[in-house]
């Protein structure tokens, strides 16, 4: 498998610049128009590189993009208010929370699951998980939630709550979908920029699958109050 490097990584910077440019209030079509044909030429390109899995190579080439990047892109559209279409509303407190509560959720996990844990999350993927460390990074991460209401004044305490309660979840199956995908392929760790701590990947893990679903809360509550 041999997935398109050079183009995967041109799509996945157009697609997060598109983003961007759309939040800024720039012109986002240029951008979103280029991702045509450069998603073209991963496809075509396979004609002329002569690959045993070419289907493979498509896959994660795309794949990559939708993995990591569209992700970030989503985090970043978190603090576009689509209420008032104004950028500098919201203040960067959406971010600052989500990140806020990841590490909580993280760190209330770690020192839970060393010191009481005994029942195992989810053995066959990560021996290390336990569920009295999901329950401690769990509340941990509520009680940020809660300090997050009194400090940013911007949503409702159930707001927070829930959006604490989303990044517990999809942050634990982030942090197991990339174990996964790392056991898939026999490898220990994701890259070699941070030997011996998973590779850069495994710092973000977590918030490949927390950040969409923030967006997606975020959009439903808004969607919720306006009507």
């Amino acid at each position: 498998m041999k997935p398109n490097t050079f183009f995967g990584l041109l799509l996945g910077a157009l697609t997060f610049t598109t983003i961007l440019a759309y939040v800024l209030e720039k012109n986002y079509l240029i951008g979103l128009l280029f991702t045509i044909p450069i998603t073209a030429i991963i496809f075509v390109s396979e004609l002329y590189r002569k690959s045993e899995n070419p289907f493979s190579n498509i896959a994660l080439t795309l794949g990559g993009v939708v993995y990591v990047v569209l992700p970030f892109g989503l985090l970043l559209l978190s603090n576009f208010d689509t209420t008032t279409t104004t950028w500098s509303t919201r203040k960067f407190d959406i971010v600052f929370a989500f990140f806020f509560m990841l590490w909580a959720n993280d760190t209330g996990a770690y020192f839970a699951g060393t010191k009481f844990g005994k029942h195992k999350l989810f053995e066959r993927i990560s021996p290390k998980k336990s569920w009295e460390g999901f329950i401690g990074g769990a509340l941990i991460s509520l009680l940020t939630g809660y300090f997050c209401h009194l400090f940013f004044h911007t949503e409702s305490i159930g707001f927070w709550l829930l959006m604490s309660f989303t990044v517990v979840i999809f942050a634990t199956w982030g942090d197991l979908v990339e174990s996964m995908l790392k056991r898939s392929l026999g490898v220990k760790d994701s890259g070699t920029i941070l030997p011996g701590h998973g590779g850069i990947l495994d710092r973000f893990d977590g918030l490949l699958l927390a950040a969409p679903m923030v967006f997606f809360l975020l959009q439903i509550a808004h969607f919720i109050s306006k009507n």
